[in-house]
C-alpha cells in the first residue's frame, strides 16, 4: 500500500515552567529549603523536555533541629498498655508494669496496611501513609475469620455491615474477553477504565502489580495499525472495609506535614504534599485477586490465515472456560476437534516463534509470588492454577475496588486550629494540581489522535492506519476527526451564592463528521 495523505508534521513544541517561587523556609529535620515552579507547557511533537520537575532543593541552610511530640491526644488511660497509641512510641517509655489491652494473640486485617495510604489519582499509585490504621485506642473488639482471632483498628467503622468478609476465594473463575481492531480502542478502554482497575502497561501504575511476561513497549503498538488485542479479566472479592466518617486518627507524619503548610496559600509546598501522600484516601475498599491477561496479534497474519479477530476471541472464551494445556496448552476435546485447535496451540506454545501473538501482557494483583509468576506466564491458565492463586489471594489480597474522597476532607476542627482555612488552601492547590496535569493542556494531535500528557511531556496515541509525532501520516484522506475538551476555564466571581466556569470543544472541534464532545460545556458550584 502506498500512502495517499500526508500533512506536514506540526512543529516541535518545547516544555517550560513558570518562574521560581522564592525558597521555603528551612526544614529544622531535613535542613533543607525548597523552590517550585509551575508547568506552563509541557513538550509534545519532539520538543524538548524540561529537565527539572518543578521542584529544587537546597542543602544545609542554617536551622535548628528540634523535634516536638506529634501532638496527638490520648487518654492518660492508654499510658503502658502495649501499644503504641501515641505514634512515637512515648506513651509506652517509662512504664513501671504494662497492662496489655489484649490479653489473647490478634492478626492484624488482611491488607490494612493499604488501606492507610494516601492514592494519586492521575497514576492510581498508593503514596504515602495517611491514616494510623495500628491505633486502636485501647480497643480489643475481638472478630473471628474462620477461627483466627482479629483486631479492629480504631479507625474502622464499627457497624456489622461495614465489614464483610467473603470466605470462600474458590469459584468458577470465569473470564470477561474483549476484543479490540487497534490499539486506539484498546487504550481508551484500558486507560480510561476505573482508577482500581488501570493496568501499568502503558504508564499507568498500579499498586500492588506485579508485572511480567515480554519487555511489553507499547509504543510500536501505538503507531502500528497492525496489531489486534484479546482481553481477558478475572477477579477475586475477599473482604470488604469501610472507614469511620468522622475523627480519624491520622498518621503522625502526615499530621505533621499538614501542621507545617503555611496559612498563607503557596502552591508549591502544597503540591509538594499531594505529590509525596497522594490526592485522596480511600474510604471503602474491596479487596481480594484480580488477573488481566491480554494477546496482542498480528492482524494481517491472521485473517491470511482465515481467522477473523472473533473467531480468536471465541477459541480463548472456550479454552478458559474448559482449561488450556498442551505445552502449555491443552484444549478439551470438545474444542481441540475444531478449527480452534490450532490458534491455542500458537497462543500457548512458548517454545517455538507464533506468527499470530506477537506480544502478550499478563497483570496479576493479589496472590504470591509462585502463582503470580506462573499466571504471568505466556500459556493460558489452567483451572488449577486459577484455584491455586484463589488460595494464595486469601493470604495476601489487594486492593481491586475502592471508593475514594479528597485529601482536604481529613483536615477537621479535631486536629487543627485553622482547619477551616488550611482546608480551604488544599481545595485550591488539588483544583491547580489536577488542572496542571490534564491532558487538556496537550494540543490537538492530527488525524483522531489521543493527546496524553505524561509529566511533562505530552504524547500522541495514534489510531489504526495512522502514524508519527503527531499522527501526521495516514493511509485514508477525509478522515473524520472526533472533538476533544479544551481545559475549564477559572471560576467566575461569585453570584448568588454560586460560581461557574467552562469548557469549549476545541481540542479540536469535530471535522468531517467526527463525535461531539461528551458532557457538559459549564459547570456550577456553591461559593
Amino acid at each position: 500500500e502506498r500512502e495517499t495523505d500526508i500533512l506536514p508534521p506540526l512543529d516541535p513544541v518545547d516544555c517550560s515552567l513558570s518562574v521560581w517561587s522564592s525558597w521555603t523556609r528551612c526544614d529544622p529535620c531535613l535542613k533543607k529549603r525548597f523552590r517550585y515552579a509551575r508547568l506552563l507547557q509541557p513538550s509534545q511533537f519532539g520538543g524538548e523536555p524540561c529537565h527539572e520537575l518543578g521542584r529544587e532543593e537546597e542543602s544545609l541552610c542554617v536551622c535548628v533541629c528540634v523535634c516536638f511530640p506529634a501532638g496527638r491526644c490520648i487518654l492518660e488511660g492508654l499510658r503502658c498498655n502495649g501499644d503504641d497509641d501515641c505514634g512515637d512510641g512515648s506513651d509506652e517509655q517509662a512504664c513501671k508494669k504494662v497492662f496489655k489491652a489484649c490479653t489473647q494473640p490478634t492478626e492484624e486485617y488482611y491488607g490494612i496496611e493499604n488501606l492507610a495510604k494516601g492514592i494519586n489519582v492521575l497514576s492510581s499509585n498508593l503514596e504515602g501513609v495517611v491514616l494510623d490504621n495500628r491505633y486502636y485506642a485501647g480497643g480489643c473488639l475481638p472478630h473471628f475469620i474462620q477461627d483466627i482471632r482479629f483486631r479492629k483498628p480504631y479507625n474502622l467503622h464499627l457497624k456489622c455491615e461495614s465489614l464483610f468478609y467473603f470466605p470462600q476465594t474458590k469459584g468458577s473463575y470465569d473470564f470477561k474477553l474483549e476484543a479490540y481492531d487497534s490499539y486506539k480502542e484498546y487504550s481508551e478502554h484500558t486507560m480510561r477504565a476505573s482508577l482500581s482497575k488501570t493496568t501499568v502497561s502503558f504508564g499507568i501504575a498500579v499498586p500492588g502489580v506485579f508485572e511480567l511476561g515480554y519487555n511489553y513497549n507499547d509504543s510500536k503498538y501505538r503507531k502500528s495499525e497492525k496489531n489486534q488485542f484479546i482481553h481477558a479479566h478475572s477477579q477475586l472479592e475477599l473482604v470488604h472495609y469501610a472507614l469511620k466518617t468522622e475523627n480519624l486518627m491520622l498518621y503522625t507524619d502526615f499530621l505533621s506535614r499538614l501542621r507545617a503548610l503555611p496559612l498563607e496559600y503557596a502552591y508549591g509546598e502544597y503540591r509538594q504534599l499531594y505529590s509525596d501522600y497522594g490526592t485522596h484516601y480511600i474510604t471503602e475498599a474491596t479487596l481480594g485477586g484480580d488477573f488481566v491477561y491480554t494477546l496482542v496479534l498480528n492482524k494481517d497474519r491472521l485473517e491470511q490465515s482465515g481467522y477473523s479477530l472473533n473467531d480468536a476471541k471465541t477459541c480463548v472464551q472456550m479454552a478458559l472456560k474448559v482449561g488450556a494445556n498442551i505445552k502449555g496448552v491443552y484444549v478439551s476435546a470438545g474444542v481441540s476437534g475444531g478449527r480452534c485447535s490450532g490458534l491455542l496451540k500458537e497462543f500457548g506454545d512458548s517454545e517455538t516463534h507464533s506468527s499470530f501473538v506477537e506480544d502478550y501482557v499478563a497483570v496479576v494483583r493479589g496472590g504470591d509470588s509462585e502463582t503470580v509468576a506462573r499466571l504471568a506466564a505466556k500459556q493460558l491458565p489452567t483451572p488449577d492454577l486459577m484455584q491455586l492463586w484463589g488460595d494464595a489471594v486469601h493470604y495476601n489480597p489487594d486492593i481491586i475496588h475502592s471508593k475514594m474522597v479528597p485529601l482536604y476532607e481529613l483536615v477537621t476542627t479535631w486536629d487543627f486550629t485553622s482547619a477551616n482555612t488550611l482546608k480551604k488552601n488544599l481545595r485550591r492547590a488539588l483544583a491547580e494540581y489536577l488542572s496542571e496535569s490534564s491532558s487538556c493542556r496537550c494540543s490537538p494531535c492530527l488525524n483522531n489522535g489521543i493527546a496524553v500528557l505524561k509529566g511533562t511531556r505530552c504524547e500522541c496515541i495514534c489510531p489504526a492506519g495512522t502514524r508519527g509525532l503527531s499522527c501526521e501520516t495516514t493511509l485514508r484522506s477525509g478522515k473524520t476527526v472526533d472533538g476533544n475538551w479544551s481545559c475549564w476555564s477559572e471560576w467566575s466571581a461569585c453570584s448568588g451564592q454560586t460560581k461557574r466556569r467552562t469548557r469549549h470543544c476545541t481540542n479540536p472541534v469535530p471535522q468531517n463528521g467526527g463525535v461531539a464532545c461528551p458532557g457538559p460545556l459549564e459547570e456550577s458550584t456553591d461559593c
